[in-house]
């Protein structure tokens, strides 16, 4: 009761400095009641809010106070479970984006009506291949490109997204460090000259598939095989001859830094 006197008795800006910087939980929790949704969020944000302040704030009126909830460090799995029924779009993509969220938080989102939700689904570290699979058929080529970008998409998953209508999609999986030489080689074929160009570019790109790349239409093409430090002897001395300047420079360059 003291502390509920004392708190009303200075000013919102005081208010909102002690609710950042205090470890006192009875001040936490009083200020947790704060008429000013400022103060509320600042309560929601500090590390110092224990389980019961931040299931309490994740109730809160403000959708403000429960994002912040949401992307504190110390929302529980069962607080992020909750907050993923919430009706704010933004609050179900801070819960997305938490680190504290769980595969069965995840794969709830995975379903989310909202294209940002899904796509920090699909950025998500803890993400699994299920989850990923389940995404990489998303109706939204962002969400997609996304999902080619997350590192624990397994080679299964880029090779269902090689076949992507949309070619910077393509490109993405073909600058993954996940892309299998098989996923490669296809890609090495494709239609679109900046997805040959990220092919040659892979560190898993093999001297077969450079050798068939340095007979490419596209200068850029060439020349990045002529600078990949990949491309064999063989390859590079037929890049001598190229009619691009910069390919053949490009060749030379890579070949007395070899020899």
């Amino acid at each position: 009761m003291k502390i509920s006197i004392e708190l009303s008795e200075i000013s919102l800006e005081e208010r909102i400095k002690l609710a950042k910087r205090t470890s006192d939980q009875n001040a936490l929790k009083v200020l947790a009641q704060d008429e000013q949704s400022k103060v509320r969020c600042e309560v929601a944000r500090s590390t110092k809010a224990t389980f019961g302040i931040l299931l309490k704030l994740s109730e809160d009126e403000d959708s403000d106070v429960r994002k912040a909830v949401a992307e504190n460090d110390n929302a529980t799995s069962k607080i992020l479970l909750k907050l993923s029924e919430d009706k704010n779009d933004d609050v179900r993509e801070a819960v997305a984006e938490s680190d504290n969220a769980t595969s069965t938080v995840l794969l709830k989102l995975s379903e989310d009506e909202c294209d940002n939700v899904r796509e920090a689904v699909a950025e998500s570290d803890n993400a699994t291949p299920k989850i990923l699979l389940k995404l990489s058929k998303d109706k939204s080529d962002i969400v997609r490109e996304t999902v080619a970008e997350n590192p624990n998409a397994t080679p299964t998953i880029l090779l269902k997204l090689s076949k992507d209508e949309e070619w910077y999609i393509r490109r993405t999986v073909a600058e993954s460090d996940n892309a299998t030489p098989k996923i490669l080689l296809k890609l090495s074929k494709d239609e679109d000259s900046d997805v040959r160009k990220a092919v040659a570019e892979n560190a898993n790109v093999t001297t077969d598939i450079l050798l068939k790349l340095s007979e490419d239409e596209s200068d850029e093409v060439r020349e990045t095989v002529a600078r990949n430090t990949n491309s064999t002897i063989e390859v590079l001395r037929k890049l001598f001859s190229d009619d691009n300047y910069c390919v053949a420079e490009a060749a030379l360059k890579n070949y007395r830094e070899k020899n």
